[in-house]
């Protein structure tokens, strides 16, 4: 009986969250009735504890709660796994042996990807053949298509170039409003560290620099600018380290607003290497890169593109330098330089609200 429903699961990392490519590719299945149109079975896999799980009341008939014995009878029949993150994610994150782990790791699965394959290296862990590899792997553009097909090992069938699902619901909300949305992302060499080693590491004292500098606040204060630092959820029990006295500049810990609404809400975004510079620039929004420790990151992570030649804004090595950009996009009213404008179309293949259709598309033209 439950081979003939045909499942398809639907998750994000470690079953806790419904913010990211896969609640909106469910959310749209379920907003299109694709269960009823596919005569399949389409649920959501999400911890009752979540915060995110009010999100899924809607929709609760199609809500498995993780680790819940309707979830384990459900996970052993279900035909495909649909996620943003690894195969990993939908199980007890590292189990003692057991029955199930390597049914779900043995699962057919389309990987939704968390952010655009391009900033940070991470082939060995999602190339084909690998225990995390997939049968439908979701990318955004021909550029990126062709980063997966020749660093990842996976053929032209296996590469959907369809754009993010929840790019969808990304719209430009930033009309009226002077902000910056400042969010870096973490690096391994940060990571366990205790509380002595990273207020003396490079990453802190940049920062720290940055957000108590008289000209930033100068800057912020006579043109009428908020910046929010949106801090990495990896350095949450970091965050009370950091201190800004001025008024124009908020530090909000990751999780406690949602980071769709102030990528929308914002003019322009800072960050350093993280994939969020893809969202945001999606809008058509200008982006500065902030790369001060650009050395040993491309030594710990690697990029899969020439970060001198290829990013598509601008990009600082000290906070002087990131303060004179800033003042730049400030003063000519945070419009995306003819220069930047022109990448649009090569960065992304398409700039509509379709992109989970186009999923699920591919995902039935593959017969999965």
């Amino acid at each position: 009986r439950y081979d003939r429903q045909n499942i398809l699961l639907v998750y994000e990392k470690y079953c806790q969250m419904a913010q990211d490519n896969g609640y909106y590719f469910f959310k749209y299945c379920m907003d299109n009735n694709i269960e009823e149109k596919t005569g399949r079975k389409i649920y959501y896999i999400i911890d009752k504890k979540s915060p995110d799980y009010e999100k899924l009341k809607p929709y609760a008939k199609n809500v498995l709660q993780f680790m819940s014995l309707k979830f384990l009878v459900n996970m052993v029949a279900a035909k495909l796994l649909v996620s943003s993150d690894s195969k990993v994610h939908a199980y007890v994150w590292r189990s003692r042996p057991s029955r199930i782990r390597p049914i779900v790791l043995n699962k057919k699965a389309v990987f939704l990807q968390h952010g655009v394959t391009a900033f940070k290296r991470v082939d060995e862990i999602y190339r084909k053949g690998a225990k995390n590899s997939c049968e439908l792997f979701v990318v955004t553009s021909e550029g990126e298509k062709e980063i997966v097909k020749n660093r990842f090992n996976y053929s032209e069938d296996e590469i959907a170039i369809t754009g993010f699902a929840r790019w969808d619901v990304l719209h430009d909300c930033s009309e009226g409003n002077r902000k910056i949305l400042m969010m870096p992302t973490w690096r391994n060499w940060l990571d366990d560290i205790t509380e002595e080693t990273f207020i003396h590491s490079e990453y802190y004292k940049n920062y720290m620099a940055l957000l108590n500098s008289g000209r930033l606040k100068d800057l912020l204060e006579e043109t009428d600018t908020e910046m929010i630092f949106y801090i990495h959820p990896k350095f949450r029990q970091h965050i009370g380290n950091f201190n800004c006295e001025c008024e124009k500049v908020q530090i909000v810990p990751f999780g406690t607003v949602p980071l769709n609404e102030l990528m929308m809400e914002s003019n322009l975004l800072i960050t350093d290497y993280s994939s969020v510079a893809w969202d945001v620039f999606y809008q058509g929004k200008p982006v500065l890169f902030y790369q001060f420790d650009i050395d040993k990151y491309m030594e710990a992570h690697g990029s899969y593109i020439d970060m001198e030649t290829e990013l598509f804004g601008d990009r600082a090595m000290n906070a002087d330098e990131l303060i004179e950009l800033i003042e730049k996009c400030i003063n000519r009213d945070f419009a995306l330089e003819p220069k930047y404008k022109d990448m649009l179309p090569r960065c992304f293949s398409y700039i509509d609200d379709n992109n989970s259709q186009r999923i699920f598309d591919c995902i039935t033209e593959k017969g999965l």
